[in-house]
C-alpha cells in the first residue's frame, strides 16, 4: 500500500511495514520477553502467575486484577495477538492492566504455545485448558462464573472467536461477552480486503498467508474446519459480541463478514469499524484514536459484565 495518505496523523509514527518469518520470530522471543518483564504494573493494579499443565506442555497464565480486592469479580479471558507466533507485546500487557482497572475485572491472560514449533491445535488446547481452570477454580479464583468473557485481537481473536464457538461441544457455561479486534477469522483468505492490502504497515495479506500456512500445517480439511471461525459450525447461544476492524487491513472485510454472520445466526453484535487505522494500530496507546476506540471495549465490557443485564 503506497498510499498512507488515509491514516490518521497520530498513527504514521507505527506506521512501518514488519516482516514475518521465522527468521524474525526466532529474534523477537527473547526481546519481547525482556519487554514484558521490564513494563511496569500500574498502581491499583495486581498481577500473579499460575503455572499449568496441559498435555505435557507447561502454560504460565498471568492473573492482572484490581489491587487488594477480595470480592468475587467477573473475568475476562483475554488471548493475545502476533501471528500465533510472537509473544505478547508490552501494549497487551498495558491492555490487560488497563481492562481490570477500569472495567474491575480480573484477567486471565495465558502465555499459550507458538509457532513455528506449536501448530494448531496447541494454541486453541493451551487457552480452552485456561478456560477450563477458570471455571473448575471460579470459586478460589473470587471468580464469578456467570460473568466470565472471552477476548483476544488478531489471532488472538481467532482463537476467542473458536473457543466461543465450541463452548457446548466442550461442555462448558456460556460466556456472557465476546470481544474480538481485528480477527483473523477465515483460512480462506478470500475477501476483497486481502486481496488489496498485500503491503500495509505492521500486518498485511502476505504475512496473513504465511501464518496460515504455518499455523495449519498438521491440519487436515476437519481440523482446518474447526480452526477458522468463519468455517465452524455456529453454537445455538452466542455470547454478546464487540467485534472492532481496522480500515486499512487485510482482514477487514472478514471482520465486517463474520459479524454479518452472527448476526444472521440470532447474535447481538456491536461493530466498531475504526476509520484511519490499520493493523494493530492499537500499539500506539497513548494516542488519542486509540484511546478513544479502547474505551468502547471498556463500555461493552463493563455492560456485559454488569449485573443489570
Amino acid at each position: 500500500m503506497k498510499d498512507i495518505r488515509g491514516i490518521d496523523p497520530q498513527l504514521k509514527g507505527i506506521a512501518k511495514k514488519i516482516p514475518y518469518n521465522r527468521f524474525m520470530i526466532l529474534v523477537a522471543k527473547p526481546y519481547q520477553t525482556l519487554a514484558l518483564k521490564c513494563t511496569k504494573i500500574p498502581d491499583g493494579v495486581a498481577c500473579r502467575r499460575v503455572l499449568l499443565t496441559e498435555n505435557g506442555r507447561k502454560l504460565p497464565i498471568d492473573i492482572y486484577e484490581p489491587a487488594a480486592v477480595t470480592d468475587v469479580l467477573p473475568c475476562l479471558l483475554m488471548i493475545h495477538g502476533g501471528a500465533f507466533s510472537y509473544k505478547a507485546s508490552v501494549y497487551h500487557k498495558k491492555l490487560a492492566c488497563l481492562y481490570a482497572a477500569e472495567v474491575r475485572c480480573r484477567v486471565v491472560f495465558p502465555d499459550y504455545h507458538l509457532l513455528p514449533k506449536y501448530p494448531y491445535p496447541a494454541a486453541y488446547e493451551d487457552c480452552l485448558a485456561a478456560l477450563r481452570w477458570i471455571v473448575e477454580n471460579a470459586e478460589s479464583l473470587r471468580i464469578d462464573q456467570t460473568r466470565i468473557g472471552i477476548a483476544g485481537d488478531s489471532a488472538g481473536g481467532t482463537l476467542a472467536a473458536t473457543l466461543c464457538n465450541q463452548i457446548t461441544a466442550e461442555a462448558l457455561p456460556f460466556p456472557c461477552a465476546q470481544m474480538l479486534v481485528y480477527p483473523a477469522v477465515d483460512a480462506t483468505m478470500s475477501t476483497q480486503s486481502m486481496a488489496q492490502y498485500s503491503d500495509t504497515p505492521l500486518w498485511n495479506s502476505r504475512n496473513n498467508r504465511k501464518m496460515w500456512k504455518l499455523y495449519l500445517k498438521k491440519a487436515d480439511s476437519v481440523l482446518i474446519r474447526k480452526a477458522s471461525p468463519m468455517q465452524n459450525d455456529l453454537p445455538d447461544m452466542i455470547p454478546q459480541t464487540y467485534i472492532e476492524t481496522a480500515e486499512y487491513d487485510c482482514l477487514y472485510d472478514e471482520g465486517v463478514l463474520y459479524a454479518e454472520r452472527l448476526r444472521e445466526a440470532g447474535a447481538n453484535v456491536d461493530l466498531n469499524e475504526t476509520e484511519g487505522t490499520f493493523h494493530g494500530y492499537d500499539s500506539a496507546i497513548q494516542t488519542q484514536i486509540a484511546r478513544t476506540q479502547i474505551a468502547k471495549r471498556i463500555t461493552f465490557l463493563k455492560k456485559c459484565f454488569s449485573c443489570e443485564k
